[in-house]
């Protein structure tokens, strides 16, 4: 049941089992398990039924250090969150990003792998992918192709979604079941106590109209610098969630960069290994990770990187495939008479990449395409970059967010190494050659080079040890009896996978554990 606070309002002290705040992928999933054990669901929305650039305004962020693009392009402040523009990527945290490393400061979490295992498959079914292959060696099977192995590289696909709006694939759920209620533009402002209980959460529209919501408990699923910047909000005494002192530091994003270019020995061979794969409806990417073995040997971080294909013909592909879909789906009404132009003028490249797509099952990238290998690299833990409040306040009334983004020189010397291990690793295959600003004497020239990835996590981070941390491994926020914080803020670690599935996977797990108190 969708309510919008603009102008529908609670009644009285209408109480949930649960108030989540946060309509993103995070809130969602935890809103349907939750009444799918029975549990009663408010979910709270700041923004409206999809994005509105008015309701963006709160993002609004003021940027130091290093420029970051992320803060204010990769957030969405609507139903449905960050899933109504991303690409829908899956992708697991490795083993060894669970683990404590010794080489790598404050890395490791609170518990092992093993224990998210069970709950990314959940997740995989809440994210409508349950029948993907999940064996990579099964999907080079079907291709009919070996499992490809390079010396100190290592193969692997990352999965992705057909349908990535969670508002979309949800939709019947959100907009018919009585015992979920979802209210619009409802940003939540204030969270009194009582001791360590959470009394109830105050929303406020940027009307300025108020309105209260009750629960027995509440959980907090927005992004990771909109968590940290609403519990760092000043309030009367101390913030007894943070006795730790960490509350916004270490945030983490990946470090993606164009870390060399790369010249196949053999385009139909090169093409066969790194083309994007299409198998009974699901795309799967290949792409290849360093070692842990010899991130040991050289003391850095996970990192991982894939194929960017570029050329001319980009547009024009991406043109011809949307002007297809919508044909072979009888979307008659959204084709232009220029699509149509469009279509027939240059029907020999659509036919290349039909053909290549129906018979053999792979994405056609052109003869003349620019080849570069792209990096996604962890950030190391401890990392200096931090969430802050700055001295402006948003339409709300709450301090705006400070963000301050650096990247470390463990992060360029994992690049470096990376590049390097590939010119000797794909030699056989492929002449690479590593940007030169990332191999001088002193590489931080090659900043310039290096984006963020949208992949916002760290500043609230789990623990064990409360000195250590500001939630627990059951992600319960330090100084409460009933607040949760269920956001990529809790990750300890990063690895180099985007954030999402492994954020899901908790999302079904605190499912499990509301379900059982």
């Amino acid at each position: 049941m969708i309510l919008d606070l603009l102008r529908d309002s609670p009644e009285g002290k209408d109480r949930a089992d649960v108030c989540l705040v946060g309509a993103g992928a995070a809130g969602i999933v935890l809103a349907l398990e939750l009444r799918r054990r029975g549990k009663t669901v408010l979910l709270l929305e700041g923004g409206g039924p999809d994005v509105e650039e008015a309701a963006q305004e709160p993002y609004g962020s003021e940027v130091v250090g290093l420029p970051h693009r992320g803060v204010h392009v990769g957030r969405f402040r609507a139903k449905g969150g960050t899933t109504l523009r991303w690409g829908g990527q899956v992708l697991e945290l490795d083993r060894e990003d669970f683990e404590k490393r010794d080489w790598v400061a404050d890395s490791g979490w609170p518990f092992g792998k093993d224990v998210l295992t069970p709950y990314y498959e959940r997740a995989l079914v809440l994210q409508g992918v349950g029948g993907i292959e999940r064996s990579d060696a099964a999907v080079w099977r079907k291709l009919g192709l070996p499992m490809p192995s390079f010396d100190k590289l290592e193969p692997y696909f990352s999965r992705w979604l057909p349908e990535p709006n969670f508002a979309k694939l949800h939709a019947d759920a959100l907009e018919n079941d009585e015992g979920l209620k979802i209210w619009l533009h409802a940003n939540c402002v204030e969270m009194p106590l009582e001791g360590e209980t959470v009394r109830y959460l105050k929303c406020r529209t940027q009307a300025g109209i108020e309105a209260r919501f009750y629960a027995d408990e509440y959980v907090f699923c927005m992004g990771t610098i909109e968590c940290s910047r609403f519990f760092l909000q000043p309030r009367e005494g101390v913030l007894p969630w943070n006795n730790s002192g960490l509350l916004g530091k270490h945030f983490q994003d990946h470090v993606d960069s164009n870390a060399a270019e790369v010249k196949p020995r053999n385009r139909k061979a090169f093409g066969a290994l790194f083309d994007n794969v299409f198998l009974s409806g699901y795309k799967y990417h290949p792409k290849l990770r360093l070692s842990h073995e010899e991130q040991r040997k050289a003391g850095i971080l996970n990192v991982a990187a894939t194929m960017v294909f570029s050329g001319d013909a980009d547009e024009l592909l991406a043109a011809q495939k949307t002007t297809a879909k919508r044909l072979l789906r009888g979307k008659l009404g959204e084709i232009s008479a220029a699509d149509v132009a469009n279509l027939l003028r240059h029907a020999p490249l659509l036919a290349r990449q039909t053909l290549r797509y129906a018979l053999q099952h792979r994405a056609y990238n052109p003869e003349t395409a620019k080849i570069q290998l792209r990096v996604h690299c962890e950030q190391r833990p401890d990392s200096a970059s931090s969430i802050s409040l700055s001295g402006e306040k948003d339409s709300l009334g709450l301090w705006r967010t400070r963000l301050d983004w650096r990247v470390s020189e463990l992060e360029l010397k994992t690049i470096r190494q990376y590049a390097l291990t590939a010119t000797q690793s794909l030699a056989g295959i492929a002449e690479v050659k590593p940007d030169p600003a990332l191999l001088r004497d002193d590489p931080s020239g090659y900043l310039v080079r290096c984006d963020d990835s949208n992949h916002h996590m760290g500043g609230m981070r789990m623990s064990a040890d409360p000195a250590n941390g500001v939630v627990n491994p059951n992600l319960l926020l330090n100084g409460t009896r009933n607040c949760y914080i269920c956001s990529g803020a809790v990750f300890p670690t990063s690895g180099f996978s985007n954030p999402t599935h492994t954020l899901l996977a908790l999302t079904v797990r605190l499912a499990d554990h509301l379900a059982a108190g």
